[in-house]
């Protein structure tokens, strides 16, 4: 767009909102005749009657009217991008848009996140937290710079770093009979009040096929849609829940965490838009998950 049909397009939407070339005028703080000019090229140059002036004053037209939605709309993005230059100037390197899944999202990206926000020129941050379905559905149409979820299907290509193996740890209230253990033998668990993920939940399947697998029926007293919200509910006493260490972890002494034998792994996947190259912010950011998790691999893998 040509700096001239900016003008033009300014004093339109002047008159517009002032309802008047006199107060088109005091808004732009131009004359009213220059106002006048810029109306008249405008509609010379669109082929468009945006005024009728047939009784001395401008009546704005219904193409007017509906010329004028256009023109909101792109003088509303210009805004935007002028936001996004000032953020991206004031931050230094610009915005990272993170898409995780509860189990990762609730409590330990937004910690690392805000960190990493905090150091030199760090970069303004955004978080989804999602389900993994949404946040591949977020990576692939170039929502989120990178994505932490459960693996599906088809989506190989988002892949851009080897998967976070978490392996399953046995959460406990802190009084309960299998705490006094160091390592829980998955029988152990044989009709034990368990709290478990809701069955639309990918990570609810693998905790259901263990047991299936090796024969184990513990009793489901409760069902909950994330991680955070089922090791709540066991630090209240309602029964043991198999989490990630990383989730479980953030409890503290209101849990006791044990080994399980055997045991399921949670696989995070680590993903990126297809087509082109993670930015450099949100490769530094991997690495500071990376490192952020080597100690719960380390403890438990």
């Amino acid at each position: 767009m040509t700096p001239r049909r900016l003008h033009q397009l300014e004093a339109f939407r002047a008159v517009m909102h002032g309802g008047s070339v006199t107060r088109a005028a005091e808004i732009l703080s131009l004359s009213q005749p220059a106002v006048t000019k810029l109306l008249r090229a405008l509609e010379e140059e669109t082929g468009l009657s945006l005024f009728d002036r047939s009784r001395r004053r401008l009546t704005a037209t219904h193409e007017a009217h509906l010329f004028e939605a256009e023109v909101a709309r792109l003088f509303a993005a210009a805004k935007r991008v002028d936001r996004l230059a000032n953020d991206m100037r004031f931050a230094g390197v610009g915005e990272l848009r993170v898409a995780a899944l509860p189990s990762f999202g609730i409590g330990f990206i937004p910690a690392l996140l805000a960190r990493f926000a905090k150091t030199e020129k760090g970069p303004r941050v955004s978080l989804t937290v999602t389900s993994s379905l949404e946040v591949h559905d977020m990576v692939q149409s170039g929502q989120a710079d990178i994505g932490f979820a459960l693996p599906l299907g088809a989506a190989g290509a988002l892949n851009v770093a080897p998967p976070f193996p978490l392996p399953g740890v046995l959460a406990l209230p802190p009084r309960h009979r299998l705490a006094r253990k160091a390592v829980v033998e998955l029988r152990d668990l044989e009709r034990e009040p368990c709290v478990s993920l809701g069955r639309q939940y990918r990570l609810r399947d693998i905790v259901d096929e263990l047991f299936e697998r090796h024969g184990i029926a513990p009793i489901q007293v409760a069902e909950t849609q994330n991680g955070a919200a089922a090791c709540e509910m066991v630090a209240q006493g309602l029964g043991f829940t198999i989490a990630n260490p990383v989730t479980a972890a953030d409890f503290g002494k209101r849990l006791v965490l044990r080994r399980l034998r055997p045991t399921v792994e949670f696989p995070v996947h680590v993903l990126s838009p297809p087509g082109r190259r993670m930015s450099r912010t949100a490769t530094q950011f991997l690495e500071t998950v990376q490192e952020a998790t080597a100690p719960f691999l380390k403890q438990w893998g």
